[in-house]
């Protein structure tokens, strides 16, 4: 909906500097948007007498201002400060009449805006918050906004927006790219490196002060401010006490002392990341914290390569402590790398000690390599090269987005990408699933939005946008950290180290090709005997009494609601199929999902349906 201050703010910028050299006129819809702002930005340049505008902020642009003051009261450039009014009416702040004079409504406006990013103050209005006037980060809490991580956000900004290196973040509650620099930065304020050297990036002296100030229960101060900070951004967690638990999250609070809530917070998000539950903020924890690769040196289980796997590197990966190693089931056409699995070396690997897990890429490293229809054909693809390797069903194989994927490029292709990945595995009767490779953010809303089973994060691009500022996704299963040369003996290749996800997915073993049974057909063969002993037990409908001894076995007293919702059972039939002996099924997993799923539940579902056909609510 258009905004009649915001459309006069593009009237008045564009008459005012339409025709200078450099301008670029916003569109004159009364909808605030970037051009708008660059066309704020480029204007203020020329009243601060830069000959080439730049829709950028710069550093020339800071300097001028700085050299003139604070804009206040009495400011003596008008147009300057129509430049601010008409800024406060498109961030959504009341500045007055825009005459150019800093009136006490503008006074009042430029307050309220600086009090909401967290610095307070007089209304005068600093170069850097006319910095953060001019973009279209928000102040205030926006819709799924978080207040804690807003309290974080205020608190960096009243703490370290006078470091010549620091500028203002949004304070509207999300954790974001921005938000999650901040913090670095904020860590090497504090680690003393000099101030001009503050980059945000997680180099050596960040490392090295991360190491030299753990933090722990009963401790207080800035480094626990700061650690409580990084836990808020990368919750909540799952609480694994709850068995199959992914709905109710473990959360803490910004604070400065380490109280018995963040360290437990601590061990669950430690455990979340497959690190040591110490409830100790040690440099591993930290690490994992603040980018997505964690510490590259931490201990690795699982690895991936595009080299060939014999016996002998099988072996020797698992001498050094790898279990289950990612292999490419097939490569694009054009490629040279010979990366696909050769004939023979799902044996060679199995006899080596390890699992494997397959892995889907067909180039996959821009743009135009996702839409829905190819997402179609390499399902088809890998499902007949899955087939040919002899994988089982249920085996989940990892499609990969290899580039750094921003949230429109996920919603134009990526999405419909993945959705036809999913159609061409359920043209084929749905025998494998639908894992993703890619940044976390790609993982996490290919998962929520496109139901990929696991996801394998490709957590050694740390400076990924996809990466920065996103929490692990839920389902996790492996986390790749750092490639490096593995070396034995004479033989070195390269490597990729990854973290693998105890109760995610486990990888295929041996057990897991040849063609053997789904445990789902083991269950089917149960539910088949047990219909045939309820026809030779000639009492009623075998279909009903079926459902009753699905949902009746071990389950009596832990959910003894069946009774309530649906009746009690034919006790007389439960004691007639016991004496035959049967061998009970009570969990089965299931291989197009990957979950388990309760007889019991089954059981109950389909034994309310066929009392709803007979208009009865029990067995008799």
């Amino acid at each position: 909906m258009a905004d009649v201050k915001v459309l006069e703010a593009q009237r008045w910028v564009n008459a005012t500097y339409g025709a200078v050299p450099g301008y670029v006129r916003c569109p004159e819809d009364g909808k605030t948007a970037w051009s708008t702002m660059f066309s704020l930005t480029r204007a203020l340049q020329r009243e601060l007498g830069i000959a080439t505008l730049s829709d950028s902020f710069g550093p020339t642009t800071l300097s001028l201002l700085t050299q003139r003051g604070n804009v206040g009261p009495g400011y003596a450039n008008a147009n300057i400060v129509r430049i601010v009014q008409h800024a406060l009416f498109c961030k959504g702040y009341w500045g007055g009449t825009t005459n150019g004079v800093y009136s006490q409504a503008t006074l009042t406006a430029v307050t309220q805006l600086k009090s909401d990013m967290g610095v307070g103050g007089d209304g005068t209005l600093p170069p850097k918050v006319f910095k953060a006037l001019l973009t279209m980060d928000a102040y205030v809490l926006l819709s799924g906004g978080d207040e804690q991580v807003r309290l974080i956000q205020q608190w960096l900004n009243n703490r370290y927006l006078a470091k010549s290196t620091f500028f203002a973040t949004p304070c509207d509650g999300h954790f974001s790219r921005d938000v999650q620099k901040a913090l670095m930065k904020a860590l090497q304020y504090e680690f003393g490196i000099p101030e001009d050297q503050v980059t945000g990036n997680f180099g050596p002296a960040t490392q090295s002060g991360l190491r030299a100030h753990p933090v722990s229960l009963g401790q207080s101060g800035v480094f626990v401010q700061l650690f409580s900070a990084a836990c808020v951004f990368n919750g909540p967690v799952p609480d694994d006490t709850i068995p199959g638990n992914n709905t109710i999250p473990i959360r803490t609070a910004f604070k400065s002392i380490f109280d018995p809530a963040l360290k437990q917070f601590v061990e669950f998000f430690q455990r979340f990341s497959a690190l040591p539950a110490s409830g100790y903020g040690d440099y591993q924890t930290w690490s994992q914290l603040l980018v997505s690769s964690g510490d590259p040196d931490r201990p690795a289980t699982a690895c991936d390569t595009r080299f060939h796997i014999s016996i002998t590197r099988a072996q020797a990966l698992r001498a050094a402590g790898y279990t289950v190693v990612g292999r490419y089931l097939d490569e694009d056409a054009t490629s040279t790398l010979d990366k696909e699995l050769q004939p023979g070396e799902l044996e060679a690997i199995f006899a080596g000690g390890l699992r494997v897990f397959p892995i889907s890429q067909y180039n996959a490293r821009e743009l135009p390599d996702f839409t829905y229809e190819q997402g179609y054909q390499h399902a088809l693809r890998a499902h007949a090269r899955a087939v040919g390797y002899g994988f089982n069903r249920g085996a989940v194989i990892y499609f990969a987005v290899d580039y750094d994927a921003t949230d429109e490029q996920i919603d134009s292709n990526i999405l419909p990408y993945f959705r036809g990945v999913q159609a061409g595995l359920a043209n084929q009767g749905k025998r494998y699933l639908a894992g993703v490779y890619g940044s976390r953010n790609v993982c996490s809303r290919v998962t929520d939005e496109a139901y990929a089973r696991f996801s394998f994060v490709s957590g050694m691009s740390w400076g990924f946008s996809g990466n920065l500022g996103f929490p692990l996704p839920a389902n996790w299963s492996f986390n790749q950290i750092k490639e490096f040369s593995f070396v034995s003996g004479t033989d070195r290749f390269d490597l990729d180290r990854v973290v693998h996800r105890v109760g995610g997915d486990p990888g295929v073993g041996p057990e897991g090709v040849g063609g053997q049974q789904s445990p789902v057909d083991t269950y089917l063969r149960y539910v088949d005997d047990l219909y045939a002993t309820a026809v030779r037990y000639g009492k009623g409908d075998p279909n009903l009494l079926t459902a009753e001894y699905l949902r009746y076995p071990n389950y009596v007293d832990l959910y003894s609601g069946w009774q309530n919702l649906i009746g009690d059972v034919n006790r007389d039939w439960i004691a007639y199929a016991d004496r035959a002996g049967l061998s009970k099924v009570t969990r089965y997993l299931d291989p197009c999902y990957g979950v388990e799923i309760g007889v019991d539940h089954f059981g109950a579902t389909a034994n309310a349906v066929l009392l709803r056909g007979t208009g009865s609510r029990r067995s008799t």
